[in-house]
């Protein structure tokens, strides 16, 4: 089950990259997996009762598991609290949903640099929530530009605290540019011809965009709509 987020510098809601992915989850479970969805509304009624409500205000599409019978009326509750409550509510339904499936539970975050301090602080939960799951089947990837990550960045902060539990493992994979050759493989294969062929071209790509995929990409693309590169 892959679910994908993506925090935004201009966002000041807080908690919206992990609430957003799994209100997309909800979405998609609630119009393709109709007999888990039912799983995950019978164990939230069972487990979280009235607590849902809070739940739904942050993941709107929920209330289409829940089904017509669920009265959403919020409760009214200070800001800091509703962050705590949200928080923990949140890793009461990863609780719930990873139970509801055979598959491992995939949270794929993007743009980790602009992550902030509330959704550190519930990442920080979820993983320690997670390790006590009797399959350990959480499995968070986050993506980060690290020229803009310092060493007191809330996600650095995330990584030293569960670190420190023990039995969460955590990798870290630098990513660089593509060299010369990596990029000629690329070229050679998007545009099916041998690697002697498109090697010039794949030199002034690189030159252009030092190697970056998302850059070299971009190039192709401009080129394609201009009919100057075409498979």
């Amino acid at each position: 089950i892959f679910l994908s987020g993506r925090f935004d510098k201009l966002q000041s809601q807080p908690l919206h990259a992990i609430s957003a992915a799994f209100d997309n989850y909800c979405a998609w479970l609630s119009e393709e997996d109709r007999s888990t969805a039912e799983k995950v509304s019978t164990a939230m009624k069972e487990n979280m009762g009235e607590e849902m409500t809070s739940l739904v205000s942050a993941m709107p599409n929920l209330s289409h598991i829940l089904g017509d019978d669920f009265d959403s009326k919020q409760n009214d509750t200070s800001a800091v609290d509703a962050q705590k409550r949200l928080r923990y509510l949140i890793c009461r339904f990863v609780e719930v949903i990873s139970k509801c499936h055979e598959e491992p539970l995939i949270l794929f975050l993007d743009d980790c640099q602009w992550i902030d301090a509330a959704s550190s602080a519930l990442l920080v939960q979820l993983m320690m929530t997670g390790s006590s799951f009797k399959h350990h089947r959480l499995f968070f990837f986050m993506s980060c530009r690290d020229d803009e990550i310092s060493a007191t960045h809330p996600l650095n902060l995330v990584l030293s605290q569960v670190s420190s539990f023990g039995n969460i493992k955590t990798t870290k994979i630098h990513l660089t540019p593509l060299t010369k050759g990596a990029l000629n493989e690329l070229v050679s294969t998007a545009l099916s011809l041998l690697p002697r062929i498109t090697r010039p071209l794949a030199d002034i790509l690189h030159h252009k965009t030092k190697g970056s995929p998302l850059f070299v990409k971009q190039v192709m693309i401009e080129l394609y709509k201009q009919r100057l590169l075409y498979p």
